[in-house]
């Protein structure tokens, strides 16, 4: 559903009833997951509320749809700190309803419906694991540990 050139799961988008659909495009499109938080956490502003008269509800649906959609834009790759690897698993879960999950339970969650997400779960975790090594091998050419 989203129109655009990034590495996206549509999936969480798709599932969308078409009521939330127009509005889950305008977010997707002009907000940043920073600001995509800011609305779950505070709801949507006074604009986006009379654009759409959505129900709280539906407002926390379709922010939950937009999060995972925009989590899944991030290209995590060798040298993306695992400290925002972390943050975006936590926000992953939070938004699919898995509170304080691990990735891996998040994986096993994600598989059948939205397997583009499981496989952007399984590609951060291999860049975690990587970055871990590549530190710990600096670590001991450094002479540091």
């Amino acid at each position: 559903m989203p129109g655009s050139n990034h590495d996206v799961d549509p999936s969480f988008m798709d599932a969308l009833p078409l009521a939330l659909r127009e509005a889950a495009l305008e977010l997707i499109r002009f907000s940043t997951l920073k600001d995509m938080l800011i609305m779950r956490k505070n709801g949507p502003s006074e604009r986006l509320k009379t654009s759409f008269a959505l129900t709280p509800m539906q407002w926390n649906e379709l922010l939950n749809a937009v999060i995972l959609t925009k989590v899944s834009y991030f290209d995590i790759a060798p040298k993306f700190p695992n400290q925002y690897i972390d943050k975006l698993h936590e926000i992953a879960a939070n938004a699919f309803g898995m509170p304080g999950k691990n990735p891996a339970d998040l994986y096993q969650a994600m598989l059948t419906d939205h397997p583009y997400f499981a496989q952007w779960l399984t590609k951060s975790l291999q860049v975690k694991q990587q970055n871990l090594r590549a530190a710990r091998a600096h670590a001991v050419a450094s002479g540091t540990v």
